[in-house]
Formats: C-alpha cells, structure tokens, sequence
C-alpha cells in the first residue's frame, strides 16, 4: 500500500514493455519504411554495400489488375510463414559496450552526441529509434554483429515479449552470447528476421526498390554505398542485384540548380533547356521572398528536372533512351516530385507518389498554361542536420515538422519553380501557333499545281505557259527529292548519336560490377584468413566484364564520327547480334522474345547502314508489341534466293493498318499517333543506295508485320 502521509515528493516513469511495439509498428508506417530504416542504420556503419536477402516458400495468387481492368493476373509472392529477410552489412560492427548502451537504449543520444567517424556521410538520424522498424517485419530478430579483430555477439529479440500488457520494459529479458566468429569474416552486422509479420508480393518488392533507389540523393549520389536485393530465383530477375537509377533522369526537358544562403539568398542559380542547348546563370534579382519576412530556414542547395508530359515528348524521350513510352512514364511516375534529403539520406514522405507537399498540382489547377504539376519534376532539396535545425524530424520519422522554416523553404521552391514556368511559357507554341503542325508535311506547299489549274480556267491556250509551268514543277519536285534526301541523311546520323547513350549506359553499369567485385576483393583480402580461391574467382569476374567492355565498344565504333567507309563484306548475323544487344534493356522491359538465326550470311554494305536498317526495322516492332496484351515475339531470318539475299523482321504487333500499305514508305507519313514517319523513308533510301529493295510482305509468320530486306545479286 503506497505511503500517502507525505505532502510532497517525486514520481517517475516506468514505460511499459509494449512501448517497444509502438514505435515499431505504430510509428513506422509500412514494411518498405521499416527496412528502409534498418539499412540508413548500414549507412551510418560505414558499410560500402548492404544486401537485403529475402528466403522463404514463393507461392502465387490471383488478383485483379489495379488499372482500367478487371482481368485477374497471376502475382508471386513469398508466404511470411517460414520466410526470413535478411540484412548484412559490412560496416564496422558493434561491440559488446555499444550494445548495451546504445543499441539496448530506446531513444538513445549515441548519434545525436557523437560525430560520425566517415568523412563522406554524417549519421542519418538522432532519434535512437529505428531499429526498433524491425518489430514491424517480424515477430522475432536476430542481431548478429562483429567488430573487427573480435568475437561475435548474438542477441535475440521476441518482439512477442513485449506485447504483455501487464509487464514493464524492464521485465523483458533479451538474450545473447558471444561466440568465435560463425558468420561475419571481418566486420559487420547481420540482422535476421525471422516469422515475418507479412507477405511479400512482386508489387511489394518493386515498390521497395524504388524506395531504396531514392534513399540516397539521386542526381548527386554516394558512390561508395550500393545496395542490393536477392530474392529467389522465380521472381522477375529485373527486381534482384545492385539498385540503379534508370536514364530516364538524365534526359529533361529543363533543369534549374544552385543554391540559398543562411540568409535566403540565391547562390549561382543556372537554368538549362534542351531547346535551347546551353546554360544560362540567372540574375539574383529574379528570387526574392515578400518584403519584410524574415528567413529562417536555413542554407540548402537544390536541382529540379522537368520534363514536359506530352505525347511528342515523350516519344521522343523513349527514343532517346531506347525505351519505350510506358517504361519512360513508369520512371517518371515512380520517382516524380521532390524529395528533401538531409545529409544526403531521403526524409521520408516528401517525393513519394501522390505526396504534393509544394500543393504543385493546386497551381496548375488554377493557372494549367502556365504552370508545373508535380508528376512533371524530379528534384531535391539538401538540407543539413546542424545547418538547418528549425526543419526538424517528426518523431515518426516521416515528415518534418510544420514550422515557419518550412513554409520558407516552400516558398523558395515556388520562386525557383515560377522562374522554369515562365522560361519554359516563351519556348512553348501556343495553340494559335501552327509551326510544327503534327502531320504537316515541309514541302507540303511546294507545288505549282493550283497555278496550273487557274491558268487552264481562265485561258486554256496557254499551252507554252502551261508546258513550262510543267518544266519547272519537275524541277522543284526534283530538287525537293533532293532535300528530302539531305533530311534522311541528317535524321540517320541523329539515330547514329542515339545509339551512343545507351551502350555508354550499360558501361556505367558495368563500372558499378567492377566496383562492387573490387570491394569483395579488397575486403576479402584483408581477411585474416583470406580464402585465396574466392580472390581468383572475383578477379576472374573482372577480366570477364573486361571482355564485355570490348563487346561494347566494338559495338560502338561503327556509330563513331569518322567519313562513311567503302562497302566491305559484312556477316549479317553478327549485326543482327549487335543489334540485340543494344536494343535487350528495351526488349526485355516489353517482355519480348527475340530470336534470330546463327547462319553466316554476307553482305557487301557499310556495317552502320545495316546497323541503322535493322535498328529502325526493331525500333517499329518494339512499339507496336507495347500496344498488344499478349506474349510478344520478334523474328529474324536470312536467307538466299535467286534474287539475292534476303532479311526479314517479323513482329506479331497488330500488323499494318489496312489501306496505308502503299503510304508507309512516304517521308512524314506514320500511324503511330505522334509518330515523325521517316524510319521507313530511312530504310528504303538506304537500300536503294545499294540496289536493294524494302518491302511488305502482308501476312508474316507472327500474323503481324512483316518486313523483307532484298540485296540483289550483283550481275
């Protein structure tokens, strides 16, 4: 019975053991945020990769499709029962001290008192609560961590325990043991969580990965953390290995960058449109916040991409990047908005879909000429934690705090964008602009006919005017085939620079391989106990991506900017080959087979002509096939006749469309609706060079286009 005979006196909290479970699974939002927490925990361990391992039984079901159809699809998904996610990194490992100080203390100061011990990264939270987001995921996780030099240490968390209602924190006992080293071989932690609260399905774990892709600044990365997902083998490849950026950003319409000062003044701000080609440093005079409003949130720089959304730009973005206009809009889609990063670690919710935190599209709702909607941007804010301390957390992690600071940095934003709004307003046509008409020809006016017909009307003896009329007109229309020729040439060498970007793409990605089986090797060896083999395979490796570098450049160099060459023999196949491989990201992102034939035919041709007939023929099946919902299948064959030799490229698209059979070829004349319609006009211009001839066979072997490439036999 509690002593009541004292007047005053003290109280002091005693935190139930089910506070633990609140923060884990109250105030982390979703399974994405949880792990997304647990690897800024990596981050701030001077970890150079984290793995993020999920095993466990994958099962399918049936759902409903979420857009503009109610057609059930089939979606895999690993069941949480038995299933484990694990997360290793190879940072610097705890020891005993730490975890029992820091780690084993719920709100703990340890990173808002100490420095971080990496030049390069600054600890990604203060809070001291965010490996608790584990008891999110699981039921039950198992830390497993090592410092260098030292033992393990093993200690295991029932989240269960701390779900009695009647018990204290400090009632619940957690476990541990230190052993000799079992599986870290240096340095690093392990967290392994085990009966998982959910299941994993494919739309999940896609959705984790762009979560994951935006949790470092991306447009100026940290290249010396990568992270990647490993999931099993039946799920969709392109959702496991290292987690890149797509191209896709690297292409906007306009770009704005710089920075403010502490006192809300604009540092070195440069906008840049594709238009107009080059960089243009802005006045300071054209930002300013309203008179007599202080500034209190403090120094940031920041960069916004902007792309324009319409049919014609993105078309040609697709082409640009070798993609299509779905995949172009599902990176746009995925990782459109702003994002705020301090300390170059993404503070969640800003940049999610759907999180219009500027009120962007409210803007355009009210003035839709001028101004940005927020699908249209790609941009960040970086701020820092001991420069900007009025943008405080929210204690759940997600969000800053509303503040006076906060509605500063939104006005800044709304400045830096209103000056894009108005540039981009000039460059823009207006409707009542008919330059550039879609579906307008150039020489769609350069005929004497109606000056013909008014003669023949008002004096029809005029036959020498007529005659010489006559002449003129096989004049123009003869030196107009001549331009027209001209503009093929210049739109095969702007095809020809297209190419360039994604094979300089797949290098990028192939110095990301270097870089991570480099890291293994330097790691390994370092090992105490280094195992020499693993040194050799991983070295091994990396004489393998040598080899795929030399594939990529031998691919290029027919595309490089020396004259155009004489004819040489040339072996049709290999240009096949080459072509698959430029074109395979987009071929796979469409989910297209591809098939071709491993005969040895030649040709006597410049090997880029072939490169780009064959590359515009692929291009026009690959867009098709994203206009089918079925499986989706491009062929080629080579063959000999008695006419010569003869390559087709056949798609099961939805074929020609009737009544256009003899317009296809016309330079300018497409049906794709925003098509330019000059790939075709390339191709025969081409083998017209080299007495050959390009054709349409109507019923091909996929029951969609057909397409016939004739060299005829030289005589």
């Amino acid at each position: 019975m509690n002593d009541t005979s004292n007047t005053h006196g003290q109280f002091s909290f005693r935190p139930k053991a089910r506070l633990i479970k609140t923060i884990g699974e109250e105030l982390i939002s979703n399974d994405n945020v949880a792990i997304t927490e647990l690897v800024k925990n990596s981050y701030d361990a001077g970890s150079c990769i984290v793995d993020i391992t999920f095993d466990g039984i994958v099962k399918e079901k049936e759902v409903t499709t979420k857009k503009n159809s109610s057609r059930p699809v089939k979606i895999k998904y690993i069941e949480k029962t038995g299933a484990t996610i694990s997360i290793y990194d190879e940072g610097e490992g705890m020891d005993f001290h730490t975890i029992e100080t820091a780690w084993m203390e719920p709100a703990t100061s340890y990173k808002k008192k100490n420095e971080s011990p990496y030049p390069k990264r600054k600890f990604s939270g203060e809070k001291g609560i965010g490996r608790f987001a584990s008891a999110k995921l699981s039921k039950r996780l198992e830390l497993i961590t090592r410092k260098s030099g030292e033992d393990e240490i093993v200690v295991v968390f029932d989240w269960n325990a701390f779900s009695d209602e009647d018990s204290y924190l400090e009632d619940v006992k957690v476990n541990w043991e230190i052993r000799e080293p079992k599986e870290i071989a240096n340095s690093g932690t392990l967290l392994r969580l085990t009966n998982l609260n959910e299941d994993w399905d494919e739309d999940k774990l896609r959705d984790l990965r762009i979560a994951l892709s935006r949790l470092l600044n991306p447009i100026v990365p940290t290249e010396d953390f990568l992270i990647s997902i490993n999931l099993p083998d039946v799920f969709d490849n392109r959702l496991s290995g290292i987690i890149n950026r797509p191209d896709t950003l690297n292409r906007p319409n306009y770009s704005i960058k710089g920075s403010v000062t502490a006192n809300g003044n604009p540092l070195n701000i440069v906008f840049y449109s594709k238009k107009m080609g080059e960089e243009e440093t802005l006045p300071i005079e054209a930002f300013s916040l309203p008179k007599g409003r202080s500034y209190s949130a403090g120094p940031f720089s920041f960069e916004f991409k902007i792309w324009d959304r319409d049919s014609e730009s993105l078309e040609k973005l697709a082409d640009e990047t070798q993609s299509i206009v779905r995949n172009v809009k599902k990176d746009l889609d995925d990782l459109c908005g702003i994002s705020i990063y301090r300390d170059n670690i993404r503070v969640l919710p800003y940049g999610n879909q759907n999180n219009d935190w500027v009120r962007l599209d409210l803007r355009r709702v009210n003035n839709p000429t001028l101004r940005l909607s927020n699908n249209q941007i790609v941009g960040y804010v970086s701020i820092g934690l001991s420069t900007n301390p009025e943008l405080k957390d929210q204690s759940n992690r997600e969000g800053i705090v509303e503040s006076n600071a906060f509605e500063d940095l939104k006005e800044w934003i709304k400045l830096i964008l209103n000056e894009v709004e108005q540039r981009r307003y000039k460059e823009r046509p207006r409707e009542n602009d008919q330059t550039g008409k879609r579906g307008k020809s150039l020489f769609e006016n350069f005929s004497l006919d109606s000056i013909s017909k008014e003669i023949k009307e008002s004096n029809p003896d005029s036959s020498i005017i007529l005659n010489l009329i006559s002449l003129k007109e096989k004049e123009i229309q003869d030196a107009v085939a001549k331009v027209q020729e001209v503009i093929s040439r210049y739109r095969r060498l702007s095809t020809l620079g297209q190419l360039v970007d994604p094979i300089l793409h797949d290098g990028n990605n192939l110095l990301h391989d270097i870089e991570f089986k480099s890291l293994r090797i330097i790691q390994e060896a370092r090992r105490e106990n280094a195992d020499g083999d693993l040194i050799v395979q991983s070295a091994e490796e990396i004489r393998t991506i040598k080899k795929d570098f030399a594939q990529l450049f031998r691919r290029l160099e027919p595309f490089g900017g020396k004259k155009r060459g004489r004819p040489q023999k040339i072996v049709v196949e290999d240009v096949i080959r080459d072509q698959y491989m430029i074109l395979k990201e987009e071929l796979n992102a469409g989910a297209i087979n591809f098939t071709y034939p491993d005969t040895n035919h030649s040709v006597t041709i410049d090997e880029s002509d072939l490169s780009i007939v064959l590359f515009n023929l692929l291009q026009n099946s690959i867009y098709w096939l994203s206009t089918v919902n079925k499986e989706r299948h491009i062929k080629v064959d080579v063959y000999d006749d008695k006419e010569g030799l003869s390559i087709t490229v056949s798609d099961n698209g939805p074929g020609i469309k009737p009544g256009t059979e003899n317009s296809i070829y016309d330079p300018y004349f497409s049906t794709k609706p925003d098509g330019i319609g000059l790939g075709l006009a390339i191709v025969g211009e081409i083998m017209a060079e080299y007495n050959g001839e390009l054709s349409l066979i109507s019923t091909g072997e996929n029951n969609g286009a057909t397409f016939n490439l004739l060299f005829r036999k030289r005589v």
